[in-house]
């Protein structure tokens, strides 16, 4: 009975951060970027670019959540060691550390080209860092999850 309850807790979780990317990536963001087109006019040719990459990140983001999610299910059916868990997390790792290479080669671009301020060129490396750490930590994971579940199949086959 613990699991549903475990996965219930995260699965709320997930919701919270799924509701705030949202806000983030479709509300916030776009928002920014006309305000900026308006105050910076010899940049609004980047406003549909910057939009598409920022929308490309959300749906990298998207992807790592569903998995999220289908792990978050199997953990309240108490099949919390399994192999797709681990395989999910090896995706929910890889998405993540696409997201934290797409951030950073905006933020490379930005300082390249001189676009933005060091501020804002500062703020993307970070969330790139963040964003790649986090895959590495899901990364880990997986390896553990996935060594976890062979010595339970191998404890299964012992009588």
């Amino acid at each position: 009975m613990e699991h549903k309850k475990v996965s219930r807790y995260l699965i709320a979780a997930g919701i919270l951060a799924a509701l705030v990317g949202g806000v983030v990536f479709f509300v916030f963001v776009p928002f920014e970027a006309v305000l900026c087109r308006a105050l910076y006019p010899e940049w609004a040719h980047l406003f549909w670019p910057g939009l598409a990459l920022t929308w490309i990140i959300a749906g990298l983001y998207m992807f790592a959540m569903a998995d999220y999610f289908r792990i978050c299910g199997r953990i309240g059916k108490d099949q919390s060691f399994c192999m797709e868990n681990a395989r999910g997390l090896h995706r929910i790792a890889w998405l993540l550390i696409a997201a934290g290479g797409v951030i950073l080669a905006t933020a490379l671009a930005c300082f390249l080209g001189n676009v933005g301020n060091f501020g804002f060129t500062l703020m993307l490396l970070a969330v790139a860092v963040a964003s790649a750490a986090m895959g590495v930590l899901a990364w880990g994971l997986g390896k553990l999850l996935a060594r976890a579940v062979r010595l339970k199949e191998e404890n299964d086959l012992t009588v």
